[in-house]
């Protein structure tokens, strides 16, 4: 596997994947603008749809590709951590209208964060078995499952499903709002 340069194997695909989110979150938000309803509505199903899948699933492309040109591992995570870190600080800045600056950073340990952070783990494993059989379909000597990634699959998918089992998911909530009330107490 020949090593890309740094641009190449790190910042292209985070940029590809910074592109579509923030071309989609534009469209999302400029279509309010639209008289059309019919038009409004179309633009903002595309555009919103594309924003998520971007965001949720935009760690498969950027490891993948990071993987194939040459990243190490700790550039593979930092590279497909840095766009959901974009959005989870757009997502916090925004509680800048409301909360303190305190609470709007307390704000990342949301739940929907941490099911982020499974998600984006559970594509890291499973990009490496991509990123992996396209190296060995290019001739690379590379064996495509090996443990460490097959390890990180099924732990993200145990954490996950753990978590979901232990009340639905909404312990996670409860422990964030406890959380949430033993810095900044009871609130409004």
């Amino acid at each position: 596997m020949e090593k890309q340069s740094f641009s190449r194997r790190f910042f292209f695909p985070v940029i590809v994947v910074f592109v579509v989110m923030a071309v989609s979150f534009l469209v999302y938000y400029g279509s309010r603008s639209i008289e059309s309803q019919s038009v409004f509505m179309v633009l903002a199903r595309l555009s919103g749809t594309t924003f998520f899948l971007a965001v949720a699933f935009g760690t498969i492309f950027v490891y993948t590709v990071s993987y194939v040109r040459g990243a190490s591992l700790g550039e593979r995570i930092l590279a497909s951590a840095i766009n959901p870190f974009i959005w989870a600080t757009k997502e916090c800045i925004k509680q800048l209208e409301v909360y303190s600056v305190a609470e709007s950073l307390y704000y990342y340990c949301n739940p929907l964060n941490f099911w982020l952070i499974c998600l984006m783990v559970l594509e890291m494993g499973i990009a490496t078995l991509i990123a992996r059989w396209i190296l060995k379909r290019r001739g690379e000597g590379i064996r495509i499952a090996t443990a460490a990634p097959l390890l990180v699959i099924a732990g993200s998918l145990f954490v996950v499903i753990f978590v979901y089992a232990w009340g639905k998911g909404e312990n996670v909530y409860v422990i964030f709002l406890k959380g949430y009330r033993l810095f900044f107490g009871a609130g409004v």
